[in-house]
């Protein structure tokens, strides 16, 4: 390992000395389109590796630009990008007004989730899934982003509690776990976390999600198994001074959320605070349990940017905050009851900090940075009479070195150590806490070979337990036109389990958890292939998207419910599991009517096979459909937003139907969602100052599944379970709301 940390000592400091140049000015000016100022267009001069985003009234600035003539780039998401020649003279200052067309392909919308850097959507060799915060809330109207992830293609949420609400994403039927949710990059959300804390991740802070299904352990580690959901923050440069979001629903949940976004010389800030509150009971299906869970919770999150003399970035900082009071159960429950064994009820007291930082050294054109986390995970509950009081840190450092090597190659290498220590109140830490220290190295490089892109990397971890872990990958594009694009991906992955801080049904309900054997790591190898044609149509373009999928995974750890009904069985699965299939998605806007729409299928088939015998995994449905459109009543400042969501029959543990007569496989169901957005005035105008309403309606047919109880007449007896979770629990609600921001 000395030898290794050498190497890349050795390797950031060899290009770390670049002369000064002498002779510079300044590029200033503003980017319009329609007469309206274009945000967070990315303006810059890629040969010298120097630009900026345009700000909130669209302007820009770039200084200390070395004297010459350059092709000056902009480029916008839902913009045609714009090339300018410009000569810069020494000590003047350069001012170019740019004037930018809307187009409908969306190519260059910037991503750094596939390869560790800020690249485009159509340049990347990896494929990555772009999704806008505003997409997210086309349709839906929340605070808690786990309540819009199953917008996005390929990604759904699965209820893991009728009684306390807790959920996780799956990444094409993958169980939650496997799927590694990153903030800014950083890979800090915990096992424990996977519980409770995203819920904690409110619309509010987000600007963008980009998503790439199959492992990705070469740069992200060990949890990456799956997949990575990388939820990318709003820089503040292009926020709002001060925004405010205020809505109520149906359900008596009520949300405020206030942002102000502070710009001092060089430094840059945005704070958040989002606050919730629903103390509501209801019980439209019958089985005497609160329909939805009980919530109070505040969150807030700050985030400061640190500009050099170029206005580029120096400095990031972040930090979260985020608090929950969650209490499910019988109508009589209360927190004052927690533990009770007369009245059923789970209460859950979670606390989450946050800190994560990374430095760009000056004088190195940005290709060092130096990125570093550190969370803290507390959580008390209760679950009926037992008592899970579990706390989780992660500690997380990381350099990366980003060396362009002639026109056609780039060279990334990086080094990187993890802690984590975890402790609880169960036999799984009865000898002391559970510490381990992951240090690894990885690296990757990119040539471009005309059409061709090649991607290749590897990484190499040391678990204390496991030893050196490998995790190669290799990716290749091919793009003979913009409306043409072909790639292909394979990896590998690894993940070490912890069973209580994951799986929520090994906490609830009165079955007793079995460990067969000591548990080996998870493995997984995968391929994906993916294709991307744009149908001109005129002006109407279309983006049509093919994608197939296919992940092996070895020594699965899948919980048993079917040996025995009062068991959860855990053992590493003797044989293997499997993921596969295809998606196919369409996009298109129409410029003749103010239209735009999605729509995906992802069909899936997940199942494991051991001893010669093969079974369908259980709630991973057979297929999952995501579709959307949006229709702007420009005379009205009006727009309309429908969100709707397929899913299609899942296997569920057997033991439901052979002991309490429930169904062994949940019926094909879909959920429709509707907005209405009025805006008043735009915070792009004169005066500065946008407010809009919205009015949503969500489930609007009201589709529920019923209560996802077993033996909720006796909570306390040994059939009680609280998981028997495939649908909609809560029917038809309806959101008001406003928002007001200043410029």
């Amino acid at each position: 390992m000395k030898k290794v940390t050498l190497i890349l000592a050795v390797f950031f400091c060899f290009n770390g000395i670049l002369f000064a140049q002498s002779g510079s000015g300044t590029i200033t000016g503003k980017v319009i389109s329609g007469g309206e100022p274009v945000v967070g267009a990315n303006v810059g001069i890629p040969e010298i590796r120097k630009g900026s985003p345009t700000n909130i009234d669209g302007t820009f600035e770039i200084k200390n630009v070395p004297a010459g003539e350059y092709k000056l780039q902009i480029t916008a998401v839902g913009f045609d990008k714009v090339i300018k020649k410009i000569t810069v003279e020494s000590g003047e200052t350069t001012t170019v007004d740019i004037r930018m067309k809307e187009s409908l392909l969306e190519l260059d919308q910037m991503v750094v989730t596939g390869t560790m850097r800020q690249t485009y959507v159509k340049e990347s060799p990896v494929k990555v899934n772009v999704v806008k915060a505003a997409q997210l809330q086309q349709g839906r109207t929340s605070s808690n982003i786990m309540d819009l992830i199953s917008s996005v293609n390929g990604l759904s949420t699965q209820l893991n509690c009728g009684v306390c609400g807790t959920n996780a994403i799956r990444i094409n039927g993958v169980e939650g776990p496997n799927t590694a949710v990153l903030i800014d990059g950083m890979p800090i959300m915990g096992a424990l976390a996977s519980v409770y804390g995203l819920n904690g991740i409110s619309p509010s802070i987000i600007d963008q999600v980009e998503v790439i299904k199959g492992p990705q352990s070469t740069l992200y580690g060990t949890q990456a198994l799956g997949g990575v959901v990388n939820i990318i923050t709003k820089n503040p440069a292009i926020t709002p001074t001060f925004s405010a979001d205020v809505y109520a629903k149906s359900t008596e949940e009520g949300n405020i959320n206030l942002a102000y976004s502070p710009r001092v010389g060089r430094f840059e800030g945005f704070v958040s605070g989002n606050i919730l509150h629903l103390e509501n009971y209801f019980d439209e299906n019958g089985d005497n349990f609160n329909d939805l869970v009980k919530q109070s919770r505040v969150s807030l999150f700050g985030k400061g940017t640190l500009l050099g003399e170029n206005m580029e970035q120096r400095l990031n900082i972040a930090t979260k905050y985020y608090t929950e009071n969650r209490t499910g159960g019988l109508e009589a429950f209360s927190d004052d009851l927690r533990g009770s064994d007369q009245i059923y009820g789970e209460s859950i007291y979670t606390n989450r900090f946050e800190f994560m930082t990374e430095y760009r050294p000056a004088g190195l054109n940005e290709q060092l940075r130096i990125s570093g986390a550190v969370t803290y995970h507390d959580q008390d509950s209760y679950y009926g009479t037992d008592w899970y009081d579990a706390q989780q840190g992660i500690a997380f450092g990381q350099a990366t070195w980003d060396q362009p090597i002639g026109e056609n190659f780039q060279l990334l290498a990086g080094t990187t150590i993890r802690y984590e220590t975890y402790n609880d109140n169960t036999p799984a830490t009865s000898s002391g806490a559970d510490k381990r220290w992951i240090p690894g190295v990885f690296s990757q490089g990119e040539l471009k070979a005309g059409d061709f892109s090649f991607l290749g990397g590897i990484r190499v971890d040391h678990h204390s337990e496991h030893g050196f872990v490998t995790a190669p990958r290799l990716s290749s594009k091919f793009s003979p036109s913009d409306l043409t694009t072909f790639r292909i991906s394979a990896g590998t992955g690894f993940r070490v389990v912890n069973v209580f801080t994951e799986d929520h049904a090994a906490l609830t309900g009165s079955r007793e958890v079995v460990f067969n054997e000591d548990l080996e790591p998870e493995e997984s190898k995968s391929i994906t292939a993916s294709l991307e044609q744009i149908i001109p149509f005129d002006t109407n373009p279309m983006t049509v998207s093919l994608d197939g999928f296919y992940t092996r995974f070895s020594n699965k750890i899948i919980p048993d419910y079917d040996q025995d009904p009062n068991l959860i069985v855990y053992e590493n699965l003797d044989g293997f599991s499997v993921t596969q299939g295809f998606s196919v998605g369409l996009e298109q806007n129409f410029t003749a009517l103010p239209v735009t729409y999605n729509a995906s299928i992802t069909i899936m088939d997940v199942y494991t096979e051991e001893n010669g015998q093969r079974q369908a995994l259980a709630y991973a449905p057979e297929y999952t459909g995501v579709f959307g459109a949006t229709y702007n009543f420009r005379s009205l400042d009006l727009s309309l937003g429908y969100n709707g969501n397929l899913v299609g029959p899942k296997r569920m543990p057997a033991n439901y139907a052979e002991d309490f007569g429930r169904s062994s496989r949940s019926p094909a169901y879909s959920t429709h969602d509707l907005k209405i957005t009025k805006e008043f005035t735009n915070v792009n105008s004169e005066k500065g100052i946008g407010f809009e309403a919205y009015l949503s309606a969500e489930n609007i047919f009201n589709y529920t599944q019923g209560s996802p109880l077993v033996g909720a007449g006796n909570p306390f007896g040994p059939e009680f379970d609280t998981i028997y979770t495939w649908g909609p629990i809560i029917g038809r609600t309806f959101s008001i709301g406003a928002r007001l921001n200043l410029r």
